[in-house]
């Protein structure tokens, strides 16, 4: 299992440019077998809507464990708001 070592995610409204944290929630698990072991894909999910302009922010965040044990790789999408700090391979815990 890999998991965020702080969910709180800093974010900047694109709207009214208004700073806010963003909770990412854990949202499911996959499980596809590879050549040497499984794969597992965790997604991560933050929404939250700006309490200064109403817009509605949100986050995806998609992680691949593989092998088991090793970050492989991790991309976050962003829709009507920006990421203010870095979400990097030590932002997250491998458990």
């Amino acid at each position: 299992m890999i998991e965020f070592k702080n969910p709180l995610v800093r974010v900047r409204c694109l709207e009214c440019k208004e700073e806010h944290f963003i909770e990412m929630k854990h949202e499911g698990t996959e499980k596809k077998q590879r050549s040497i072991s499984f794969e597992y894909e965790y997604t991560y999910r933050g929404e939250l809507k700006c309490s200064h302009c109403g817009e509605d922010m949100k986050l995806l965040t998609t992680i691949f464990e593989y092998p088991k044990g090793d970050l492989n790789y991790h991309e976050t999408n962003n829709e009507s708001c920006l990421v203010m700090d870095e979400i990097c391979d030590d932002s997250f815990n491998v458990l």
